[in-house]
């Protein structure tokens, strides 16, 4: 499949996962209502868990693949993204008695923010300067999302803070969720980690869920039709389709992508239920959309296609010779270092991109490193393709600790 096409489907089959999404709090939860949060997540996940299963089998021979660090990243998934968002979610929309989801739903876009924070902390990714601004904009949409009256501190004060809270929380959970899903994904089969998602939170739930247990028999049966058209639409199928559409494409467009969950349902919500927010909130949403729609903007992958320029040779002197292209390519980029992917002669080599000040010259330059390339660069058409970014640019004080600082970065892209 094409690179192209390839994004296309990926991108699509979020949006449908999304799309389902959006029926759950609307036509689905409220029929759950009576029973308890955590009950309603571990009964929607062991028969979830019965559907996915099959690719406990099938895809055997990939458990062999996933290291520790993938077995702690799943367990992380189905503890914060099946577990403990899903509960937080639900207790969320109860607390409402599902009068006013809008503000549960559009919190849900702090999602994408916790997504790269936590990525940046525990999977050493970085971002441009612009991403903390736009950061800092999505929480303060998000506190407008949260209050009809911000702006009063007595209407600050009647607001439920738990709603908010457990919105929030929920967003976190799914925002982790999906920066150690898609490190998850590096090498095993979409369906089996929807399959180990679902297994290790039907594990954890019984703990949670253990004083509600007995109410199982309890259940009547509208609740359990109910609890299996979530199992095939917003549940084990939703879940199924995301994570095929995560494995084609980036967690940045994922993030994206995942914008037509709460807004098609706020929609939803105020054609049915008539929900009308305030100024402020309609203010705090298209705030807390336009930031995450920049944040996710910036960090998608760039392509630089180019011939390379004739250099000074300083890169010999710094340990990590580098081939300069035309500073006009760099329009629009974020200044700093990147990790790339560069095609030399129709074949691809592992880089390092870097636009910023040279200090040896003290101009700016876009120059990249090719990992384990020897030849000639010069006057040859390269097309290098952006992925993480590593580190703003920086002025040093002696060739000593650039020096110092290339190695730390050669070694790293060796790492990602």
């Amino acid at each position: 499949m094409k690179s192209s096409n390839k994004i296309l489907v990926g991108s699509i089959a979020i949006v449908v996962a999304a799309l389902l999404w959006s029926l759950d709090g609307l036509f689905l939860r409220p029929h759950l209502y009576v029973l308890p949060p955590p009950l309603v997540v571990f009964l929607e996940h062991s028969l979830g868990f019965i559907v996915l299963a099959p690719w406990l089998w099938l895809k055997r021979k990939e458990f062999k693949l996933i290291t520790k660090k993938q077995w702690l990243t799943v367990g992380w998934v189905a503890l914060f993204g099946g577990a403990l968002g899903t509960t937080f979610f639900t207790k969320a929309l109860f607390l409402t008695g599902f009068k006013d989801i809008s503000v549960v739903l559009l919190l849900q876009k702090l999602q994408p923010i916790f997504a790269m924070v936590l990525a940046a902390i525990f999977l050493r990714e970085r971002f441009s300067a612009r991403f903390y601004v736009y950061a800092a904009l999505a929480l303060l949409g998000g506190y407008l999302v949260a209050f009809k009256d911000p702006l009063t501190l007595t209407a600050v004060a009647k607001t439920s803070m738990t709603i908010a809270g457990f919105s929030v929380l929920a967003a976190f959970a799914w925002g982790s969720s999906t920066a150690f899903g898609k490190y998850s994904l590096k090498n095993i089969h979409y369906g089996l980690l929807a399959a180990l998602r679902f297994g290790f939170t039907v594990l954890i739930m019984l703990a949670l869920a253990a004083s509600s247990l007995k109410q199982i028999p309890s259940v009547g049966g509208e609740q359990w039709r109910t609890l299996l058209i979530i199992v095939f639409s917003s549940g084990a199928v939703a879940m199924y389709l995301y994570y095929f559409g995560l494995k084609k494409v980036t967690a940045s467009l994922s993030s994206l992508c995942e914008l037509a969950w709460p807004f098609s349902a706020v929609i939803l919500d105020y054609i049915l239920n008539h929900t009308v927010l305030s100024w402020t909130q309609y203010l705090g949403g298209l705030l807390l959309v336009a930031s995450v729609t920049h944040v996710t903007w910036l960090s998608r992958s760039r392509t630089i296609v180019g011939k390379v320029q004739t250099g000074h040779g300083q890169g010999d002197k710094i340990g990590a010779r580098t081939a300069n292209l035309d500073l006009a390519l760099a329009k629009n980029l974020p200044k700093g270092l990147y990790t790339c992917a560069v095609i030399v002669d129709s074949k691809e080599y592992r880089g390092l991109l870097y636009y910023g000040i040279n200090m040896l010259s003290n101009k700016d330059c876009l120059e990249v490193h090719l990992l384990n390339f020897s030849g000639d660069l010069y006057g040859k058409e390269i097309k290098v393709m952006t992925e993480q970014y590593v580190r703003f640019p920086k002025k040093f004080a002696s060739i000593g600790e650039l020096t110092k600082q290339v190695s730390k970065d050669l070694k790293l892209a060796t790492e990602i």
